[in-house]
């Protein structure tokens, strides 16, 4: 279970399952787990620190769980400890790294690499996470959260109340631009991403599992959309924006197979996706279009006014009806029925069967094409016309597509284009000449291709 990788640090293996768990989350037990290891070592577990105590060498904790959880585990190393309490949610906050890195990074000549100096970081990006989804989603029961550095490099993983962080998050970016020369630029989104990811799992995952292969969408595709919603509250809105570009680059571009990830098949056969040449689908579509799904139901519930007051409202009315049980794929459209808005009801029967048919249980992806034209009315208003294109998609793939008008600087949507099939048309008054029209200003719809054009 658990291998040295020098200078205190260790990998910790055990993270599949545990009695009385049979290799699922669909089980769910509390635990009261007692550990003994050399006093020199310090060791984080799942639970609530109950007692600690000394024998002879060994070091003792006693660590307990009064909610059931689906899986426990513990990390282990040469630990120094940093802790805060958020003052909004009461949630207490650790993290827990290593004076130096391992072996296969303190060999290497040149580079002083020390964990330590990012913990303050890290800290902090834990806690606003615990307190951006608790915000968004509800609370978490667990009460603290312990954010663990193990010694894998580019490895996240969460359980519930303990967040194994690979060591790079440890690492500013002067390090990692010395390890990885260019390659740092692109992993530097990892580092970005990786502990909002990882602790949006106590909510998709523990709070909420899933049932099947089939489901596992509820928590990798959940966690990756967490994470653009905390890029989007801790970033500028234009590295918000990149963070769902290299999202849809994920699913359309092609490999070296002349394959893009989404044509492996539907986001609903989960690990199924993967094969030989298209190696990685499962992850560009379970994770990436699993995330702009979320996405998209997200900007189709936005209200002007109160914003993402709706969609808050379903993402904590499927937390608080799941909550330590397992979800399918289908127990989460009911939750999606019961909040959908009237301007959804796409096929008039008050159900997200048509969204859930394209986008989980289909492959298609459309491109988009708008024309229009602009002609002025009496009053000094504008007539708008246009005719939206929809291709390569199946006679009754259907979609709400948005129609952004930018007046004055600002954009504003002015409508959804419900569209079923090839073409829809519109026609609007519009108070005013707008500078710019677009379909895609807040990465509301996935496409292939949209090109806007005016006639």
């Amino acid at each position: 279970m658990i291998h040295k990788e020098g200078q205190g640090n260790f990998s910790v293996g055990g993270r599949e399952s545990w009695y009385p768990s049979l290799n699922s989350f669909l089980d769910q037990a509390t635990y009261d787990l007692t550990f003994k290891v050399p006093k020199q070592y310090t060791l984080v577990s799942v639970g609530k620190l109950m007692k600690q105590w000394n024998e002879e060498n060994l070091a003792c904790t006693q660590w307990k769980s009064d909610i059931p959880l689906a899986v426990a585990g513990f990390n282990y190393g040469a630990f120094k400890k940093k802790q805060i309490t958020d003052a909004d949610t009461k949630y207490e906050v650790e993290a827990y790294y290593t004076p130096d890195v391992p072996d296969y990074l303190h060999e290497l000549p040149g580079v002083n690499l020390t964990p330590g100096t990012m913990a303050d970081q890290v800290l902090n990006e834990a806690q606003n996470s615990i307190r951006l989804f608790t915000h968004q989603f509800g609370p978490a029961p667990y009460g603290r959260i312990a954010i663990t550095q193990q010694p894998e490099f580019d490895f996240g993983q969460s359980w519930p109340g303990l967040v194994y962080l690979p060591i790079s998050a440890f690492l500013d970016s002067t390090h990692r631009w010395r390890l990885l020369d260019q390659a740092a630029f692109r992993f530097g989104d990892f580092i970005q991403e990786v502990t909002p990811h990882e602790v949006s799992h106590q909510w998709w995952g523990h709070m909420t599992a899933w049932s099947t292969y089939h489901d596992q969408w509820l928590s990798e595709g959940f966690a990756d959309f967490s994470a653009g919603l905390f890029m989007e509250a801790a970033q500028k809105p234009e590295e918000a924006g990149k963070f769902w570009d290299r999202l849809r680059d994920a699913i359309v571009q092609k490999n070296n197979f002349g394959n893009a990830a989404n044509d492996a098949g539907p986001l609903w056969l989960g690990i199924r996706l993967n094969a030989s040449k298209n190696v990685g689908a499962y992850n560009r579509l379970v994770y990436s279009k699993g995330a702009w799904f979320l996405q998209m139901l997200r900007m189709m519930m936005r209200d002007e006014k109160t914003g993402d007051q709706d969609f808050m409202a379903l993402m904590r009315g499927y937390v608080q009806t799941y909550l330590h049980k397992s979800a399918s794929t289908e127990d989460f459209m009911q939750i999606v029925n019961k909040h959908m808005k009237s301007t959804m009801d796409a096929e008039g029967n008050h159900r997200m069967d048509w969204l859930f048919r394209d986008w989980i249980f289909g492959s298609d992806l459309p491109k988009y094409r708008f024309e229009y034209t602009l002609t002025p009315a009496d009053g000094g208003k504008v007539t708008l016309e246009g005719k939206l294109t929809q291709s390569d998609v199946s006679p009754d793939f259907q979609m709400m597509v948005p129609l952004y008008l930018d007046f004055d600087g600002h954009w504003i949507r002015g409508g959804m284009i419900r569209i079923r099939g090839n073409t829809a048309t519109m026609k609007a008054t519009l108070p005013k000449m707008p500078k710019r029209i677009s379909l895609n200003v807040n990465h509301d719809v996935l496409a292939a291709e949209i090109t806007v054009k005016k006639l």
